[in-house]
């Protein structure tokens, strides 16, 4: 699947990314929070890319992939 679409791998990673920015920049992610969520963010990324087993890298991307999702749910919610 990703051979067909290579941009995929990196679809969790950046929506994670821009959410996080987004929730920053409103306010709604507090110190403590926020670190913990920078924090899973690059822990998930270095899972992801930068591991040289192929069951390693798919577990980075589902974390990255939940960690996207939740980030969207807190920011549906708070809205």
């Amino acid at each position: 699947m990703l051979e067909f679409f290579p941009f995929l791998g990196w679809l969790a990673a950046a929506t994670s990314l821009v959410t996080l920015i987004m929730l920053a920049a409103d306010g709604e992610v507090r110190a403590r929070s926020g670190s913990l969520w920078i924090a899973l963010f690059l822990i998930a990324a270095y899972l992801q890319f930068f591991s040289d087993l192929a069951i390693v890298r798919a577990a980075g991307l589902g974390l990255q992939t939940l960690l996207a999702i939740s980030l969207i749910v807190r920011w549906r919610l708070g809205a």
